[in-house]
């Protein structure tokens, strides 16, 4: 009845790979390489390092870096820049790094997905080749994209164009692409489909998987109808309508089995929406606004000896041993998870913040392919305000934050004592999140503060001390939140699905994060996990609200992200059960299912920073998550995990509003 506790990979497994690893060191490598290799976070794992001398070039650079404010509400400091002294000494940004309309309008933008050189490192000689987005304003696209900043109930159009080709053609893909699982394999071209995470939109302008194009729209994905292709050039037209309140979303890249390698390319940038709600908050001093609003785009890389970006895909160093002489030699292939061992914050390096003695509000996304980030601030007071999709009633202090990929989080941090300090924001979260290894080296360190910029007088400061006493929603249009719990209880017999994340193997053998159904009173409808491509298991009415119960029975911490909807977390559970059964899928792919009783233990509510609205909600091994979530709109949409790797090979399913 109860579940035997097991890793991923065996420590046996591990060693091996490890002692494989260091086996491959080069003879003659000198004494100072071995050592900026063991401060590697990857040298010691499986998954892939970069170039010991890249690594230690760049390590040595740490906090050389200047912080790069990717919010516009900043641009009175110098163009978005942390402060105005910065702005000359940092190259790529024109005046702002917020999108303007396409001239001549006020609600239209035409953005181009194209290759570009970005300097990350700040090592000379060593500029990375990226993927990012320009408008008519770059000469080149910027890496990460530049800011859309909106008010709440103005519409705008996006034409988003695929211009990922030179003059002789489509360029190929930048990292390596595992054939078996891309459908780049029958395309001419990079085929790319932008999502905008966090957005309430109809579904033609989801930015699903299937609506991709290659360059040039030249081939086009099912998705891609006559209701979002561009008739004024070559690219797809979405709407977006933002009706939502006041909160910070992300647009990237979501086509169907890349998109790990197209977002690890560059293709992501935010989306900010304002609204009068938090305009009166800023105005009566409560949080704080521009210049003190910093964005925060936290992601992980490797790098190459030429300082480029690389990517975990070769067969040989697949985790599994056992696996590892099944796949295809000598070509890329799909790795259960990928770690950098280089953190970047705004497309920079382990950058350098200088700061005022006051609050800072901090609007901070987890971009990165699979690393969970627990973040401590030194002894700076933090507070959390707000979730993915809006603001808490009230302000949460907090002492560290962990925040999974594709998360959002709206934090003050409140630097009033700390004149003259200087501290590293520092990282512990596991790899893989949360039973893998703890991050060593350049993955412990994200960047450094330096409070050391006198205080300007003149501008107002908050008291950020009382924001758990203060009400942060407060109009019609942002009531206060009602928690899930007290919701559920008014509601008549809702429908409650019940899902399971759990791991298979494909035809190859290797790992296979999938989700599907759990029924516990009928075994015929106790079906296990289902691939991507099977039929929708999930049907919800228009306009109902159900309980989606999510039973993690994997080894690691996935973050479901759900498209098209806002939900709020009911609670979280512990459970045992007996070992998942074996299943063969329809696709002969060897999957899981959950049989037999299921045990609960005591029943942990949700956590006061977790009771806001939320897009993407965090499911740990061994316990049954509950989210509330009303369906607005009719259409097929996924629900997948937010771990890239995962959601590419094969954690994503549709689900239908009907």
């Amino acid at each position: 009845m109860t579940k035997s506790k097991t890793t991923r990979f065996n420590p046996d497994r591990r060693r091996l790979v490890q002692g494989m690893a260091a086996a491959s060191l080069p003879l003659a490598a000198p004494l100072n390489t071995l050592a900026a290799m063991a401060g590697n976070d990857n040298v010691a794992s499986w998954a892939l390092a970069s170039d010991p001398a890249t690594y230690a070039q760049a390590f040595g650079q740490r906090f050389t870096n200047r912080f790069v404010n990717v919010l516009g509400g900043a641009a009175a400091s110098g163009g978005g820049f942390a402060t105005l002294a910065d702005a000359p000494a940092i190259a790529g940004w024109l005046v702002t790094p917020v999108f303007k309309p396409d001239q001549g309008s006020t609600n239209k933008f035409t953005i181009t997905a194209q290759q570009a050189q970005a300097n990350i490192l700040n090592v000379f000689g060593k500029n990375t080749t990226v993927w990012g987005y320009k408008n008519f304003e770059t000469q080149g696209a910027t890496f990460p994209g530049r800011s859309f900043e909106v008010k709440r109930g103005s519409p705008i159009t996006v034409g988003w164009r695929n211009n990922l080709r030179s003059a002789a053609g489509p360029l190929p893909h930048i990292l390596p692409v595992d054939q078996t699982t891309a459908i780049q394999a029958t395309t001419s071209g990079v085929p790319i489909a932008t999502h905008h995470h966090g957005s309430d939109s109809a579904v033609e302008f989801d930015g699903l998987p299937d609506q991709w194009t290659t360059p040039l729209r030249v081939q086009v994905g099912p998705g891609v109808t006559a209701a979002n292709t561009d008739p004024t050039g070559p690219g797809l037209r979405y709407q977006y309508t933002n009706a939502q309140e006041a909160s910070l979303h992300w647009y990237h890249d979501h086509a169907e089995s890349i998109t790990r390698l197209n977002v690890t390319a560059g293709l992501a940038g935010l989306y900010v929406v304002r609204d009068p709600n938090e305009a009166a908050l800023q105005a009566a001093n409560i949080i704080p606004k521009a210049p003190y609003e910093l964005g925060m785009v936290l992601q992980d890389r490797t790098f190459d000896a030429l300082g480029n970006f690389t990517y975990s895909a070769n067969p040989a160093d697949y985790p599994d041993p056992a696996v590892a002489p099944t796949l295809p030699a000598n070509l890329p292939t799909a790795m259960p998870e990928n770690f950098g061992d280089i953190i970047l914050v705004n497309g920079k390096a382990w950058p350098n913040l200088r700061a005022e003695p006051r609050p800072y509000r901090v609007r901070m996304l987890n971009g990165s392919d699979s690393r969970f980030y627990t973040l401590t601030f030194g002894t700076t007071p933090v507070y959390q305000i707000g979730t993915d999709l809006g603001l808490l009633n009230r302000g949460v202090a907090m002492t560290s934050i962990t925040i999974a990929p594709g998360e959002r989080m709206d934090l003050v941090l409140d630097f009033t004592a700390m004149a003259g300090q200087t501290f590293v924001v520092s990282n512990s979260a596991n790899g893989p999140f949360p039973f893998g290894d703890p991050p060593v080296g350049g993955a412990t360190i994200v960047m450094q503060v330096q409070v050391n910029l006198p205080r300007n007088v003149l501008v107002p400061m908050p008291v950020a001390t009382l924001l758990p006493s203060t009400n942060l929603r407060r109009n019609a249009a942002t009531p206060a939140m009602v928690p899930a719990a007290t919701r559920l209880a008014g509601l008549v017999n809702p429908k409650v699905r019940r899902l399971i994340l759990g791991e298979g193997t494909d035809q190859y053998g290797r790992i296979l994060p999938m989700l599907g159904t759990y029924n516990p009173t009928n075994a015929a409808l106790n079906v296990g996990t289902l691939s991507f491509q099977d039929p929708p298991t999930e049907t919800p009415a228009l306009n109902a609200t159900e309980v989606w119960e999510i039973y993690n029975i994997s080894a690691d911490s996935h973050p479901l992200h759900m498209h098209l909807v806002q939900f709020q977390v009911i609670d979280r559970t512990p459970i045992t059960y007996n070992p998942p059964a074996a299943t063969t899928m329809a696709n002969g792919w060897q999957g899981v299912k959950l049989e037999g009783p299921v045990t609960r233990g005591v029943v942990e509510p949700v956590p006061a920073n977790e009771a806001g609205w939320k897009d993407t909600v965090v499911c740990p091994p061994d316990y049954v998550t509950r989210i509330l979530v009303k369906f607005t709109r009719r259409g097929k949409y996924v629900y997948h995990c937010h771990i890239l790797s995962h959601e590419d090979h094969d954690m994503m399913r549709w689900y239908q509003v009907v």
